[in-house]
């Protein structure tokens, strides 16, 4: 057994595993720590170097937009009026004398933009053609009515369209970058505002970014053309820059899938030699702003944890040599004495004990073999009891799973019945009482439903025809005269061993039909409150066990669970539909307020108003009435599903401020709901026989109130009964609003008409004189 050869093997092997894993763990440390540093300080510089980046392109973009928003401030338009649009001489006209009307205030707006902003050059007015009305420049004299066509330049063109317009960057001087800024103005007739920009500013911007010791900053247009560079000699060579791999690959990343993403790349700087490049674009221009900084000197930091870690490697591996020899040596001869004394016990010697005195785990798995050898030695002896007692327990064992598994079955049904029943109550309360009982075993059962004041029953398993339609019946009030009146007093479990032999026992007519004598009953409780109760029952005088009342509680459990699960269904059922109806209310006030904003046809908008309103209050018809302040009369100005008769009716003779509920509404500024239009009072007498000859039943008027001056009024009828809920009421008060507000910009449209023929009129009038 003794084999100095196999004994070395062992030596050498334990060795070189030790060393291996030693080394090669140190080596990965050293490589993971290298790489991790790496990325830590290569995403650091990156993060500085796209952060100077991202700072400078901000500063240009809101330069450009502080630019953009003073030009936009000095645009007037001759006229806003759709006509004005139009095609015709007397039109073309009207804007043209309105156009010069402004000239004088626009060109006070352009020398106050020329004093507030020194970078704005020169600026220019263009008109519906595209000619030159008026240009202002701080080096040159101002020039109006120039009729410079600009109607073909690209300016023009885009800011025609609605767009901005920001031109190519050209420079003056050949020094100096400009850039030209076009913004459209007015809604119907779009006229132009242009602007020389000096991008000295942006300059400065680039300049003053830090990037180290040959580094520098610069800016490309979107022809990828150097725009801004700290070397103004640079930007005269007009350098096309779209070679440059940082170019190409910002470039990409903008019309990419992560365009906008944090990039820097290592590529030939600007000036030569590799650097570290990060960019930012500058949005809606297609600018980019590239930080440049020596690439030797950003990654300058990433030597030192290099060095470092090279040194721990060797370090380490040195002392792993060590480790593993002498752990090697230590474990050889604890192992052969286990091998020895293993080899013996396993050849039947069990009175044997190996010696091993380590005090590691090598020792405590000798001690464990040793009473590993005395349990198999005690074994002996008392094997046949242990085989007759583990067989007695797998028995009882089996009885137990057999009878878990049938409540466990049960559970099973009902939960299923359960999930499958939504809303319908009755199978769950049936499968619940038929499994208690069975598993129970008891013949009867019965599910009582508490409504408040007495235990209704529910659903019922196994008793007559006879007793089922007794219990339907007869309901069990609380009280200590019964099993199921005790358990809605008490809430506890209730169990009698023989209702005959109970003195409180006072149902004997139940008993009688029913033939209980040992019963049982179980709270069926939510949160504390009672909600009903599981009674069964035998026909003999024999008391359950603990486990079936047990088991009893828990499909009380389960019956309430079935029984919120329902409630809590009907409830979601109640707020689905609540939340439908709100979504139609909000989809109906958009087409409203759309048509309010889209047309100054008051017909048209009041037609929409009164649609909508009939359609959600789920009513039958509308009317939509303005009250004339001069009659003190109200006037039907649209109508939903009104006869001609009605109508023809209510233009002959117009109700009254008082008369009928539209009248009264507009008396007290508040809704007035007539719940029955034959016994009504409020409804206007000119009205009341067409009503009821149409079967309508009820309705409501809405006054049209704004600033406590009464505008008119909404009025809805429907064909039931009834006041109108406080929900729909709030509703049409809301379409109401859309009326007030729509009747209000009738008004204020035909007063501005009435205003532009007067003095149209008044001009004629001194034109001739």
């Amino acid at each position: 057994m003794k084999n100095p050869t196999s004994r070395g093997r062992l030596f050498r092997k334990y060795v070189v595993v030790l060393l291996v894993l030693v080394g090669g763990v140190l080596m990965a440390s050293s490589l993971v720590e290298l790489y991790f540093a790496y990325r830590e300080t290569q995403g650091a510089i990156v993060r500085v170097e796209r952060a100077k980046a991202v700072a400078a392109a901000a500063r240009i973009e809101q330069f450009l937009k502080e630019i953009e928003l003073q030009v936009r401030e000095t645009t007037r338009t001759a006229s806003d009026d759709p006509d004005a649009s139009q095609v015709g001489p007397a039109r073309l006209g009207f804007r043209q004398g309105l156009g010069a009307a402004l000239a004088e205030q626009r060109e006070l707006d352009f020398l106050r933009v020329l004093r507030n902003v020194p970078a704005i050059g020169q600026l220019s007015h263009l008109d519906l053609a595209g000619k030159e009305q008026l240009r202002v420049s701080r080096l040159e004299p101002d020039v109006v009515g120039s009729q410079e066509d600009f109607s073909r330049t690209p300016k023009f063109v885009e800011a025609r369209a609605g767009k901005t317009y920001w031109s190519p960057v050209y420079l003056k001087n050949d020094s100096e970058p400009y850039v030209t800024l076009a913004v459209p103005g007015g809604k119907y007739a779009v006229e132009v505002t242009t602007a020389e920009v000096s991008l000295g500013a942006v300059m400065r911007i680039v300049s003053q970014i830090e990037g180290g010791p040959g580094g520098h900053a610069y800016v490309v247009d979107s022809r990828n053309h150097l725009v801004a560079h700290p070397d103004s000699r640079m930007l005269r060579e007009k350098r096309d820059l779209s070679e440059l791999v940082q170019v190409k690959s910002a470039r990409t990343d903008r019309s990419g899938p992560s365009a906008g993403a944090s990039v820097a790349v290592v590529a030939d700087g600007l000036g030569g030699g590799r650097v570290l490049a990060a960019h930012a674009p500058i949005s809606g221009l297609g600018w980019l702003v590239f930080v440049e900084r020596p690439a030797a000197d950003a990654y300058a930091p990433l030597r030192a944890p290099i060095i470092r870690s090279a040194v721990i490697f060797v370090l380490g591996l040195g002392l792993s040599v060590l480790a593993s020899v002498f752990l090697a040596r230590r474990m050889v001869a604890p192992i052969r004495a286990l091998q020895e004394g293993a080899a013996r016990i396993g050849s039947g010697d069990l009175g044997h004990r190996i010696e091993v005195r380590t005090g590691d785990e090598l020792e405590a798995l000798g001690d464990e073999l040793n009473r590993t050898a005395g349990q198999l030695e005690a074994s002996h002896a008392n094997l046949e009891a242990k085989v007759e007692e583990r067989t007695r327990e797998l028995a009882e064992a089996n009885a137990d799973l057999t009878e878990a598994l049938e409540q466990q079955t049960a559970t099973s049904e009902v939960l299923k019945v359960i999930s499958r029943s939504t809303f319908d109550l009755q199978p769950v309360l049936e499968i619940l009482i038929e499994n208690a009982t069975k598993l129970c075993d008891a013949p009867f059962g019965s599910i009582f439903r508490f409504d408040g004041e007495a235990m209704r029953a529910g659903a019922v398993y196994g008793a007559s025809a006879e007793f089922r339609e007794f219990l339907q019946h007869n309901d069990i009030r609380p009280g200590r005269g019964s099993v199921v009146g005790r358990v809605a007093v008490v809430r506890q479990m209730v169990h009698v061993l023989d209702v005959l032999a109970d003195p409180e026992y006072q149902l004997s007519e139940h008993q009688r039909i029913g033939g209980f004598r040992t019963s049982l009953g179980i709270p069926m409780l939510r949160e504390g409150m009672l909600i009903g109760a599981i009674f069964i029952w035998r026909t003999e005088v024999r008391p359950f066990t603990d486990k079936q009342i047990d088991l009893v509680t828990t499909f009380a459990d389960q019956a309430v669970i079935a029984i919120e699960n329902v409630r809590l269904l009907k409830e979601l059922q109640a707020r689905t539909a609540q939340l439908t109806r709100s979504v139609e209310e909000l989809k109906a006030l958009g087409e409203v307020s759309q048509a309010v904003s889209s047309t100054l046809d008051l017909e048209t908008v009041l037609a929409t108003i009164v649609s909508r309103a009939v359609q959600l209050s789920g009513s039958y018809s509308g009317i939509v009435y303005e009250f004339e302040e001069a009659t003190q009369s109200f006037h039907a100005r649209a109508t939903h599903q009104i006869t001609p008769e009605h109508l023809q009716t209510l233009r002959a003779t117009p109700i009254r401020l008082g008369e009928g509920a539209i009248g009264r509404a507009g008396v007290i500024r508040e809704p007035v709901v007539v719940a029955n239009i034959e016994d009504g009072q409020l409804v206007a007498p000119q009205v009341r026989g067409i009503l009821a000859r149409e079967g309508m039943g009820s309705l409501v008027a809405i006054p049209l109130v704004r600033e406590d001056r009464l505008l008119g009024g909404l009025v809805i009828v429907r064909r039931e009964r009834g006041a109108f809920s406080p929900e729909i009421v709030t509703t049409l008060q809301t379409f109401a609003a859309q009326s007030v507000l729509a009747i209000q910009n009738a008004r204020l449209f035909r007063d501005l008409v009435a205003a532009r023929r007067d003095a149209d009129t008044a001009n004629e009038a001194k034109s001739a004189f």
